[in-house]
């Protein structure tokens, strides 16, 4: 509680500035740290290989969080970040288990081209889930034994209702649906595997009111969400309250590519460098989750991406001990081949590069309900397994090729099929994707894996 103690007299009595003259200087600041340090993006790889440049890129993350600070926008202060707390924070880091009873998990803190593959968590992961479905696509990810936890989507409606943000019928959403995420894990006898979220709330209230030994233990991962090296007060009582009851937590940031504070893939690497040791440093977190957009596409999987988020995942697996974690925001619906070929561009991707958890994938950005299943989870996961076999130019090259299959579609995705249309329901103890979509799973795979005949890359 110190630190926290510490910078929360920082925020009050720091630098007076607008949140827009943080946002600039971020942006000018990260851009003059590329050229000071030799950072370049050479406009065609997906996964560097360049260990110095890697490391070069840690080195910046440094001097960008504590020369540009967190800016607190609930004081609309900026909190200096000292040099000394960053460097002290590097080479410590308490083991991690989450999930109970059968289904606890120890996470792996991995290196890069370490052989154990990263942990899968299945499940929308902030997408929007309509309430008819939540249960069943929950269920889905359960089903699947290389998933070893689910994230929970963002319910829209109770009740047939709309939820409005901020009032007690969120409450009651929210409670509905942390109950059947734990309802999905008894059913599909798991009980006991890691939670993580929730993803409905818009009150702080909501969140804590389903942090509990029924819903969410102290052992399943919950959210805290940050903006662009931003803070605000309920994300600090949040902090707060998770390290009182000893619970895990998960500090989720997504920087937009082209967004105000970032211009470039160079940036985005020492941004993404930068936000990671501030939620180790400020917000204590157990686990701190990236994902990256493009503001041209809404895309966690386009080139510039990719290479910025597996630079920082070299740079940050290599020079400090701490686990992190990547949400997967696919251009495409699901059943498609496209959505396929994202998340295994990304997948192999983030596994050589040391990143210790997988979430998601996601499905039409997030945006369209039901755009999740445990199918697409199932594969993320076999994708990694795959992974742990490649040197770092070897998973550039497969990347190139995954890329080529899906670049031109990027602006304009296939939507592909809600969940209810790509999954035979029949009641929660008969559920399995369809002939359609398996085909689509099967083919992308044997192409993949250089198995299928006559169509092998």
């Amino acid at each position: 509680m110190q630190n926290i103690y510490k910078y929360l007299k920082s925020a009050i009595d720091g630098e007076s500035k607008t949140e827009k003259q943080h946002d600039l200087n971020v942006f000018k600041k990260s851009e003059e740290l590329a050229l000071k340090y030799g950072i370049r993006y050479d406009g065609k790889s997906f996964v560097p290989d360049d260990l110095e440049l890697a490391d070069a890129t840690f080195e910046a993350g440094i001097e960008l969080l504590h020369s540009a600070g967190v800016y607190c926008k609930s004081t609309e202060r900026v909190i200096q970040i000292d040099e000394e707390d960053i460097l002290k924070s590097l080479n410590v880091i308490n083991p991690l288990e989450i999930g109970r009873l059968k289904e606890k998990v120890t996470v792996t803190h991995r290196y890069p081209l370490s052989p154990v593959p990263p942990i899968i968590i299945g499940g929308p992961m902030g997408g929007s889930v309509s309430e008819e479905n939540f249960l069943y696509i929950n269920l889905s990810s359960v089903l699947e034994n290389v998933v070893q936890g689910i994230y929970s989507g963002a319910m829209k409606q109770f009740c047939g209702e709309y939820i409005r943000p901020k009032s007690p019928l969120e409450m009651l959403a929210v409670l509905k649906a942390a109950r059947n995420e734990r309802l999905a894990t008894k059913i599909g006898g798991r009980e006991g595997l890691a939670l993580m979220g929730p993803s409905t709330p818009t009150l702080p209230a909501s969140y804590l009111l389903v942090s509990s030994d029924e819903l969410y233990s102290r052992y399943d991962p919950q959210e805290v969400y940050m903006d662009d090296l931003k803070v605000d007060y309920e994300t600090l009582c949040k902090c707060i309250f998770h390290q009182e009851h000893g619970n895990h937590y998960i500090s989720g940031q997504v920087p937009v590519f082209g967004g105000p504070c970032i211009g470039s893939a160079e940036g985005l690497a020492i941004i993404d460098v930068a936000e990671t040791l501030q939620s180790k440093v400020l917000a204590h977190s157990s686990i701190h989750a990236s994902g990256a957009s493009h503001a041209a596409t809404g895309s966690s999987s386009a080139k510039e991406i990719m290479w910025a988020s597996n630079l920082s995942s070299l740079a940050i697996s290599r020079n400090m001990d701490y686990y992190t974690a990547r949400y997967y925001w696919n251009a495409a619906g699901i059943s498609t081949d496209m959505m396929f070929y994202e998340t295994a561009a990304q997948a192999i991707g983030d596994t050589v590069c040391g990143r210790d958890m997988l979430l998601g994938p996601v499905g039409a950005r997030g945006g369209v309900p039901d755009h999740s299943s445990g199918l697409e989870s199932r594969f993320m996961g076999e994708i990694a397994q795959m992974a742990t076999h490649l040197s770092l130019s070897e998973a550039n090259r497969l990347v190139e090729k995954l890329y080529s299959k899906y670049e031109k579609r990027l602006t304009n995705p296939p939507e592909g099929k809600p969940f209810d249309k790509c999954y035979r329901v029949k009641s929660e103890y008969d559920l399995e994707p369809t002939e359609e979509y398996t085909s689509i799973y099967r083919k992308v795979s044997y192409e993949i894996m250089g198995n299928f005949p006559g169509e092998a890359f």
